[in-house]
């Protein structure tokens, strides 16, 4: 199957999904460490979401697709490192993995240098998992609160990652806890709950996901 099959397969597979949980899902294209000609069949079939975790692999694809295609957005998902977060600000219109307070001065000064408003969610650690970053969900309102003074901000959700099992529906109640606290502050701007992959994305629409990361199911394993 070409590329865009599998994502039109992904995307129908979503569709179903999400019209039992009654609520709308947009899909990411994880496209890290894959190819540019890869993310082309893609936009030239009218995806505009893409996803990417680091940033000096990510800039040169950014550049390039946007130069030939309108109305792309590209996710950063990757771990929000100070060093790259000017970078950062400047290549992608959404940070998914925002997980601590000193981090915010910096994205406002960036967006601000740059005359824009960064969109961001909060990356959330429910499972507490040492390995993954994320803010443990008692500071929630603290950071939230904080987000909210800047100006050249704009906080518009959450985003989780569960811990990796094979039988999925063991995270289904970390994916209920994520979306009780997403529902907590949801609001017209606070509106994107970023959860769920390849193997597990359905679990989380039916939780109450509204954008689904998926990378292997499109474009394969990573090179």
């Amino acid at each position: 199957m070409s590329v865009i099959e599998k994502y039109n397969e992904i995307l129908n597979s979503v569709k179903e999904v999400s019209k039992q949980a009654n609520h709308h899902v947009d899909i990411l294209a994880v496209s890290k460490t894959q190819c540019v000609e890869k993310m082309t069949e893609l936009a030239l079939n009218n995806v505009k979401m893409f996803g990417e975790s680091k940033v000096q692999e990510a800039v040169p694809k950014i550049e390039y697709l946007s130069s030939k295609y309108n109305d792309l957005e590209f996710h950063f998902i990757g771990k929000v490192q100070t060093n790259k977060l000017k970078k950062i600000v400047e290549y992608f219109s959404l940070i998914h993995s925002v997980d601590r307070l000193d981090v915010l001065p910096l994205i406002d000064k960036y967006a601000h240098e740059l005359n824009k408003k960064q969109n961001i969610l909060i990356q959330i650690n429910i499972a507490y998992e040492m390995q993954k970053n994320g803010i443990d969900p008692v500071l929630l309102d603290d950071i939230i609160k904080s987000a909210l003074d800047y100006k050249n901000i704009t906080l518009k959700g959450l985003m989780f990652m569960p811990p990796y099992e094979e039988d999925v529906t063991k995270n289904i109640p970390y994916f209920k806890q994520a979306a009780a606290l997403f529902y907590k502050y949801k609001n017209d701007t606070f509106n994107i709950l970023s959860m769920g992959m390849s193997h597990d994305f359905k679990e989380a629409v039916m939780c109450g996901a509204t954008l689904v990361r998926v990378g292997t199911s499109i474009f394969g394993e990573r090179v």
